[in-house]
């Protein structure tokens, strides 16, 4: 779609002038900072509607002091939403309803349902690339539903949602999958071909989120999401996987923190395009009981941890491929390693569900533990 250049340059200024929330060097005091920003499908096809989530001033206070917030029956946050075909419609509709400028620059947390349309969420990205004050770090979240719910939803580990979420995918050794999706990190798997986009689910229960869950796009159409096993073997794949456990049936026993990087190789082969995971875990064993530990059995259980890794990782990509969703990348990587052969599929969708895949697999029990 063309613009005339006056047209583009009108337009291109006035989202970058109002969505920044200031013209000039506003105080703090004179502005509300918007901290999360949710983004959901509209009642009409062609809108959406923007929720803007900033913390109250009373908790902002108490929490600097070091006091409870959310006391006295007052919120910790609070939130303004707008409506329009764009997002510089809807923030305007949302600042009229507040006295102080809206400010986007101190953003940290943008959540998006997984019910918006491909042409509605690219609308909505590309408006957000273009706000100057907004910068390319704050975590990207897809709701199952509507991101009005998790705006809502409060922590017991943290009161405002942003905070949790950065406390979640910020920290390395205290997180589970270590799949946290940067803004900047969305948007290079957006304009890359090869790989697709993954973002965290944020599901609300009544104890606050559980995070457990990847939702996988195909550029900005959104295809599934992975259930909690799945999306543990999605994260071993990828070498991001921490802390995860296996439990291993057949010893009653089992493998905990479970971590190690994941070596994605691809070949090709008389003409057929390989892709090869070389997956190395360490672990420790958890359950056995001392009197039955034996370095046989030991060595069996690894084996058959490894075993079961493997195969559901084969049987993980295969679904992938079924689903013509490629977000671990084989694509990305055969451009890297195979230019030449990457060039010949300018449609990578039509060729990747006829990769051939094997995942290798080695988990390696460094310690014994008990859990009495």
């Amino acid at each position: 779609m063309r613009f005339r250049v006056g047209t583009k340059a009108v337009a291109v200024l006035g989202l970058v002038l109002l969505l920044t929330g200031c013209w000039g060097n506003l105080p703090v005091n004179d502005r509300i900072l918007v901290l999360c920003m949710g983004i959901d499908p509209a009642k009409s096809p062609n809108q959406f509607t923007v929720t803007f989530q900033s913390p109250t001033p009373s908790s902002v206070t108490n929490s600097s002091q070091g006091g409870s917030t959310g006391s006295g029956g007052q919120s910790d946050v609070f939130a303004v939403k707008g409506t329009g075909q764009s997002l510089e419609a809807a923030f305007n509709q949302a600042q009229a309803k507040v006295s102080k400028d809206l400010y986007l620059g101190q953003l940290q947390v943008l959540v998006i349902s997984n019910q918006l349309k491909p042409a509605l969420l690219k609308r909505a990205i590309t408006s957000l690339q273009s706000i100057g004050t907004l910068d390319k770090t704050p975590y990207i979240v897809v709701a199952n539903g509507s991101t009005f719910k998790i705006l809502q939803q409060i922590s017991p580990q943290a009161k405002f949602p942003s905070l949790y979420f950065i406390s979640l995918f910020g920290c390395v050794s205290c997180q589970t999958d270590a799949l946290g999706m940067r803004f900047w990190q969305y948007l290079v798997r957006i304009d890359t071909r090869g790989v697709d986009p993954y973002v965290p689910v944020a599901l609300p229960f009544s104890q606050g989120y559980s995070v457990d869950r990847v939702a996988l796009y195909r550029g900005y159409h959104y295809v599934t999401m992975l259930d909690p096993t799945q999306t543990t073997t999605f994260g071993i794949l990828q070498g991001l996987a921490h802390k995860v456990s296996l439990y291993v049936p057949k010893f009653h026993a089992t493998v905990a923190f479970l971590t190690g990087p994941s070596l994605l190789t691809t070949q090709v082969v008389d003409g057929q395009i390989r892709a090869i995971f070389d997956v190395h875990l360490t672990a420790m064993l958890m359950g056995l009981d001392p009197h039955s530990e034996t370095t046989q059995k030991v060595s069996d259980i690894s084996q058959m941890a490894s075993q079961i890794l493997a195969r559901r990782g084969v049987t993980l990509i295969r679904q992938l491929q079924h689903q013509d969703v490629d977000p671990l990348g084989i694509g990305r990587m055969l451009s890297w390693q195979h230019p030449g052969t990457f060039s010949h599929y300018p449609h990578w969708h039509e060729e990747y569900p006829k990769v051939h895949v094997i995942v290798h697999c080695v988990v390696k029990i460094t310690d014994v533990g008990t859990t009495k």
